[in-house]
């Protein structure tokens, strides 16, 4: 052996080329959501810059851009996923199925007490409250595409409901919003308060399931 080859440097091996993992559109998008939300919820809409949320997001500039067309947009994304109603369009009724209070329960009241235990729907709340003023067409086209779905869909239950003679005429027949305004109510506790206990928000729902009976049961 030679002293150049006993003299020559030890080269590391050679680390194999890696590429960027291309995710489905759907997963990508759930992922610049959680970034865009954690970004909003330090820095406040107006503070943000599609920069933070793709270096949150461990993408690009450009790769945002592919799923989002602005920092509106994305806001109103994060919108529709974390306050989304509960089954924002009811499911058709079965021909001949009773509306009876334990069906909207089960339907409305149920699925919206579910979602107060997630950190994600306060927060995006929150965001709401403090940003939404800013993009006030945003915030419309998502009342129009959920909320206001929603409250149709609640409307039209209560009324086949009184209709079968199952529900009674009351204010919440001739105001079905009102059916989930102690749900609004107990979010709001949320938001000025903090987390609720478990059994605190059991107590919250068993009041709240009492007062449709009381109101809406014949």
């Amino acid at each position: 052996m030679t002293a150049l080859a006993l003299s020559a440097p030890i080269l590391p091996p050679v680390a194999p080329r890696t590429t960027r993992q291309r995710l489905p559109a759907t997963v990508r998008n759930l992922q610049i959501l959680d970034a865009a939300l954690e970004v909003f919820a330090e820095r406040g809409f107006a503070a943000s810059r599609i920069d933070d949320i793709a270096a949150a997001a461990g993408l690009s500039k450009g790769g945002i851009y592919t799923h989002f067309k602005s920092k509106d947009e994305i806001f109103e994304a994060v919108l529709a996923r974390s306050l989304m109603p509960p089954q924002a369009e009811v499911p058709a009724l079965r021909r001949g199925e009773l509306v009876t209070v334990d069906r909207l329960v089960e339907q409305v009241i149920d699925p919206m007490y579910a979602v107060f235990s997630d950190p994600n729907t306060v927060r995006t709340l929150r965001l709401l409250l403090a940003d939404g003023a800013r993009i006030p067409e945003r915030v419309a086209r998502w009342r129009a595409s959920a909320i206001e779905p929603f409250h149709a869909s609640i409307d039209r239950l209560v009324r086949r409901g009184v209709q079968q003679g199952v529900l009674r005429k009351s204010v919440l027949s001739q105001a079905p919003w009102l059916l989930i305004s102690p749900g609004t109510h107990v979010m709001m506790e949320r938001l000025l308060q903090g987390a609720a206990t478990p059994a605190a928000l059991a107590v919250q729902k068993a009041a709240h399931v009492a007062m449709l009976r009381e109101l809406l049961e014949a």
